[in-house]
């Protein structure tokens, strides 16, 4: 459990200094590419911590599908108009699928895997978290990168 608070703070991190470019930034975008990024960043992000707030806190789901919702809204309402609706959108779709999938890989008997063991579940667990990380770290490196101007 502590490898996943260790992963979902760096998650966070970088999710703030992402926001923190949004907020810097908004003014330089036209509305196609804000509704490219608003929908990358929401989607990635929402998916991310649902699946890590699944993992740390399995018995409240609703609280990693809020989470997205919340994360949807202040990204749209961070950029233009038409990014609001798109950012609640993607933050309520990444949120409710970073659940679903919290949510098999603790329980694999709700897909009809067959798993043998309680270590071969954690390390699932550890494996997709771990992933998750890095890949939110590179999508998030990405976006940053087309913010130069």
């Amino acid at each position: 459990m502590i490898l996943i608070t260790l992963l979902f703070i760096w998650s966070v991190m970088g999710f703030l200094r992402t926001y923190h470019t949004f907020k810097q930034k908004q003014v330089i975008f036209d509305d196609h590419f804000t509704m490219t990024i608003c929908m990358m960043t929401t989607m990635a992000s929402s998916f991310v911590f649902g699946l890590y707030v699944t993992f740390l806190l399995p018995d409240f789901q609703m609280v990693s599908i809020l989470f997205g919702v919340w994360i949807g809204w202040k990204i749209g309402s961070e950029l233009r108009n038409p990014a609001k609706l798109n950012g609640l959108y993607n933050g309520t779709m990444g949120g409710i699928m970073g659940t679903m999938l919290g949510a098999v890989i603790q329980n694999p008997d709700l897909c009809n895997i067959p798993i043998e063991s309680e270590t071969m579940i954690a390390g699932n667990t550890y494996g997709i978290a771990f992933f998750a990380a890095c890949l939110y770290t590179l999508i998030l490196i990405f976006i940053q990168y087309s913010f130069r101007v």
